[in-house]
């Protein structure tokens, strides 16, 4: 079965282009040979780049506001993502977020998606027994409820949703993720880890659910360290007027190494926006 690598960008924001380019050719430097690579987007013209080497899907903002959802939920156009990278055609799927690295080859990973296992980045915490505040107050609002046919019950392991992946004969698993996601939301239950616990929820529910971080580092914790390289590699990478082929054997050749989560104190911002100092050093 072919695996589909995708990613999604919205906006016009010039780090969260940079980390889609980026993101995808780290992805295509690790992928198996005969790997598809699907970029969804709403500004298709700022990845004219890559040309006929990834395929990229231009969405309007109509599409945009139907993904919303009946509650108009901005989280649930991430799992709308997934069901519309299911219609190019029969594949395995793996979404990665855009600040997402994968760090070496994923064909173990492909492999398992072939033999059922579904994936998502890691188990980041158990909702029942968080200590967090906005964490507890999910928990309040989903425990003891019956969510996709499965009662929420302790420890209700939360799991990063930086990547997402399917092997084909699971991809009915996405629709139940987004019928739990309709059930919460219509519930009036509009936190913003409602989308990551539908998917934690459903995927832990099928008793195959593994991690991806053996394969892939998502750096959501320090994005401004991680744009300085990604810029400066871009930027070598275009003005040697490198091929897409040749970019992505110069981003495995120099893969990012940097802390993944970096605490920044209110001082510490406070006093760099003082000094005029960029945040991204």
């Amino acid at each position: 079965m072919t695996a589909r690598f995708l990613t999604f960008s919205l906006g016009d924001e010039p780090g969260y282009t940079a980390r889609a380019h980026f993101a995808m050719l780290a992805m295509m430097a690790q992928a198996p040979a005969g790997s598809e690579f699907l970029l969804i987007t709403d500004r298709p013209q700022h990845f004219r780049w890559f040309g006929d080497r990834v395929r990229v899907s231009g969405i309007d903002a109509a599409t945009l506001r139907s993904w919303r959802g009946p509650q108009d939920f901005f989280w649930r156009i991430e799992i709308e993502v997934l069901r519309h990278a299911a219609s190019f055609g029969p594949a395995d799927l793996v979404y990665f977020d855009s600040d997402v690295l994968a760090r070496r080859p994923v064909d173990e990973l492909v492999q398992a998606l072939g033999a059922g296992d579904v994936f998502m980045h890691l188990h980041e915490h158990d909702l029942a027994s968080s200590p967090r505040r906005g964490q507890r107050e999910l928990w309040h609002l989903v425990q003891s409820r019956i969510i996709a046919g499965s009662p929420v019950i302790p420890p209700a392991p939360m799991w990063n949703a930086g990547v997402m992946a399917v092997g084909q004969q699971n991809l009915a698993l996405i629709d139940r993720v987004l019928a739990a996601c309709d059930e919460l939301t219509a519930a009036g239950i509009t936190h913003f880890l409602t989308e990551q616990f539908a998917y934690s929820h459903v995927f832990a529910a099928t008793g195959r659910l593994r991690a991806a971080s053996p394969w892939m580092d998502h750096f959501w914790g320090n994005k401004p360290g991680y744009d300085q390289d990604i810029y400066q590699q871009l930027a070598l990478i275009h003005c040697r007027g490198l091929s897409v082929s040749e970019a992505v054997a110069f981003v495995r050749d120099h893969p990012i190494v940097r802390p993944l989560m970096v605490r920044r104190r209110w001082w510490n911002r406070y006093f760099t926006n003082l000094a005029g100092v960029d945040r991204r050093n």
